[in-house]
């Protein structure tokens, strides 16, 4: 981090975690006097420093260093010193889409049954990296298979019942070190992309696991994908749930989650490779 500072023109300020939900309350103290604030991590980090600027962020710019880095998939990031600098040079960026959850924000994903279960296998995970991490978590989740009934209530009227394997809501469209579970999703569109997957066998699930990493499984028998300003989730048992990563344990009561349009100032590499409906536009002035 030292080395990108160096390479940053300006005032800049280094701030180091000491352990959960330190990076949230950095964030929040950083945004009252800076320009940018500059997320170093993995998913985990750029939700936590996303829930410090909320609701009124300050432009953000995320270095992807973490085990799955779904969120930094979305836009082209700096990974270099001298990549950061032009980025903040250059000023140009993203606005991007928030889902506001009740008592927390996510900036890319939420998981809800296998899914969740998935993400807490993978945290004891320690010697890899990426997606073959979360395809060992994978496996270690079957041992605890399991479904629910839910019902999914969209934008208010529009309702959803089934009983589900998982229930995986997406502002982005990856999620899990490289599971494209809501291809069709995108962080700016003013909506939010929600994939079923109903109960089936092990070794249905085992043959369609493939299938989520290129995002072809929409479609299949059992998948389904809904999209939406807000949606609820009333379950018939406590489910287990993960936001942006961190395994939340079992949820009881209904998961409100509702769309906050383009509010999160987002920068990126002009010219590279990113995930949006609306075009480049510059964010520093």
């Amino acid at each position: 981090m030292e080395r990108y500072a160096r390479a940053v023109r300006g005032d800049t300020h280094l701030l180091w975690t000491q352990g959960p939900g330190h990076a949230r309350d950095l964030a929040r103290g950083a945004a009252a006097n800076s320009d940018v604030v500059c997320a170093f991590g993995g998913d985990g980090t750029v939700s936590e420093v996303v829930n410090g600027l909320m609701p009124n962020p300050v432009p953000m710019i995320v270095v992807p260093t973490g085990s799955g880095n779904d969120f930094a998939s979305l836009i082209d990031c700096p990974r270099s010193p001298e990549e950061l600098a032009r980025v903040l040079e250059t000023g140009v960026g993203y606005r991007f889409d928030v889902l506001d959850c009740g008592d927390r924000y996510c900036a890319n994903s939420i998981g809800i049954g296998f899914e969740a279960v998935v993400t807490f296998h993978s945290l004891s995970i320690r010697n890899l990296r990426g997606l073959p991490l979360y395809l060992l978590a994978v496996v270690k989740a079957l041992a605890e298979y399991e479904s629910n009934r839910y019902s999914l209530v969209f934008d208010g009227d529009r309702v959803v019942e089934g009983d589900f394997l998982l229930v995986s809501i997406g502002n982005g469209v990856r999620a899990g070190g490289g599971f494209y579970l809501n291809p069709g999703a995108f962080p700016d569109d003013g909506r939010l992309d929600v994939c079923t997957a109903e109960r089936m066998p092990r070794l249905r699930m085992l043959a369609l696991l493939p299938s989520t990493i290129h995002g072809k499984h929409v479609g299949k028998r059992g998948v389904s994908i809904h999209t939406g300003a807000r949606v609820r989730v009333v379950a018939e048992r406590p489910f287990p749930l993960h936001i942006d990563g961190e395994y939340l344990g079992r949820r009881a009561e209904p998961l409100d989650v509702s769309l906050i349009p383009r509010c999160l100032p987002v920068l990126s590499r002009a010219g590279g490779s990113a995930r949006h409906t609306h075009p480049l536009e510059r964010i520093l002035r």
